[in-house]
């Protein structure tokens, strides 16, 4: 049996693009759309997706969960193919919430986006092993009562930059907001996460989602937790031969986070699609379940249809990540594709 779980996948049947999209998908997030394969082998619609999900279904690899309007969510749930991957009690096989599983397409838009630029930490044991080992981390800023990996960790996509240099290499955290009505959640993690990520120093924290509407309020409480460890004095500066200061000898401090937010802008007509059923209207049932941004929140000038209801026709037909570098002193940057 081939140790590369790419190509032990392979002698179940599929191609090798097939395989090693099957590896992300069962590394990352074990939910997945039709156009992220077709995004990820860089072909639209045609046989050779519909070849490789009649195949998957056969081999009962994968279900389809229907929703409204004929959208299709596909999960992979095959222990078989977890156990190739060497995560045979991952999460990613079980059956999840909406909230959840729309959180878990957008972590595969990032990875499909990003896949060739990144190193991702999958697993407890690798992410343990690069704190540890490699960045030389107190165990108790990472390790829970039982000695295992934060569930927070965990739940949360981790990235090297320069898999070369692991020691010193920009260290990246992607936390996904699926369309929550505010940033409490984001505030737990920063609690939870504050003293790991200041021991690893060089990191850059990703907010993730299809809405802007919590963007402002998530780098005001990033930036009052970290933006006193990047206010040292700044080092002495060079001077030319014209007396002019040239770099800093030394870097301003060791710490250097910093936080980007990605936007995962939509085709306008597919705004008003994603409200889910529940939204429709505010029943003594619905109290305590947090709801998807508000229309303007999303994209000005659309307004929302909750008579179409699927979560997740935000996924289904995004034309392109935005991306916005917030500096300290939260001053948004320019956006670019």
């Amino acid at each position: 049996m081939p140790t590369d779980p790419i190509a032990a996948i392979q002698h179940l049947g599929y191609t090798q693009r097939e395989a090693s999209f099957l590896y992300l998908v069962g590394a990352h997030s074990g939910y997945f759309l039709r156009r992220q394969f077709d995004y990820f082998i860089n072909r639209r619609k045609g046989a050779i997706a519909r070849n490789f999900l009649a195949k998957a279904q056969a081999a009962r690899h994968i279900e389809v969960i229907e929703y409204a309007r004929g959208w299709r969510v596909y999960h992979l749930l095959s222990r078989s193919i977890y156990r190739l991957l060497q995560m045979p009690e991952s999460q990613n096989r079980h059956r999840k919430a909406d909230a959840s599983i729309r959180s878990r397409l957008i972590t595969l838009d990032y990875v499909l986006e990003n896949r060739d630029d990144e190193h991702y930490l999958i697993g407890p044991e690798e992410r343990m092993n690069f704190l540890g080992t490699q960045r030389r981390i107190n165990p108790t800023l990472y390790r829970d009562v039982r000695d295992g990996l934060l569930p927070v960790l965990r739940s949360t996509l981790v990235a090297l930059e320069n898999r070369e240099r692991p020691a010193t290499t920009l260290v990246r955290l992607l936390f996904v907001d699926e369309g929550l009505l505010t940033h409490a959640k984001f505030v737990r993690v920063l609690e939870e996460l504050e003293s790991l990520l200041c021991a690893i120093g060089n990191f850059e924290l990703i907010y993730g989602s299809n809405s802007d509407l919590n963007f402002k309020q998530a780098a005001r409480e990033f930036w009052r937790r970290f933006g006193r460890y990047s206010r040292a004095p700044e080092a002495p500066y060079r001077r030319d031969l014209f007396g002019k200061p040239v770099q800093p000898v030394e870097p301003r401090v060791p710490f250097a986070g910093t936080m980007t937010t990605i936007f995962f802008q939509l085709v306008p007509a597919l705004v008003r699609l994603w409200y889910p059923v529940w939204s429709k209207v505010g029943t003594e049932s619905d109290r305590g379940r947090e709801r998807p941004a508000s229309a303007e929140g999303r994209m000005a000038g659309v307004a929302p249809a909750p008579d179409l209801p699927t979560p997740f026709a935000m996924c289904l037909n995004p034309i392109g990540l935005l991306r916005r570098t917030l500096n300290s002193a939260w001053t948004p940057g320019s956006l670019s594709y």
